[in-house]
């Protein structure tokens, strides 16, 4: 019987940048209007990207361009975070349990992503590279 094939689509990190995506979605439409096509826009376009980066990131098989994709994941990533940060200071999220919930998910989803980058810098150490 044939090895199943492992689908991006099934991993913890890129379910959970989906869910982000979805708060994102969500949450942006209560912008005011002079942020909501700027900001909230912005904050749509990182949440797709960070999609795209870590499918990269799963589909290629070279380690460094892994790294690579991982690396642009963070720094998408760090930047959505300071825009939810921001957002949630100016109370556009209307409620401060969805907001919770959000930090909460990106907590998780920058500690998976740290957790790969570095298991794919050790592996690469230990070929002695």
């Amino acid at each position: 019987m044939a090895d199943k094939v492992k689908l991006v689509s099934n991993t913890r990190i890129y379910l959970d940048a989906n869910a982000l995506l979805d708060h994102i979605l969500d949450i942006t439409p209560n912008f005011p209007r002079q942020y909501k096509y700027s900001v909230g826009s912005k904050m749509h376009e990182l949440a797709i990207e960070l999609i795209q980066d870590i499918a990269a990131a799963y589909m290629n098989r070279d380690r460094e361009t892994r790294i690579t994709y991982l690396v642009s994941f963070q720094i998408k990533f760090e930047t959505l975070k300071t825009l939810v940060r921001k957002a949630g200071e100016r109370k556009w999220i209307a409620s401060k349990g969805r907001h919770a919930q959000i930090v909460e998910l990106m907590d998780a989803i920058g500690k998976q992503c740290t957790a790969w980058k570095n298991s794919l810098i050790a592996s690469r150490k230990d070929d002695g590279e």
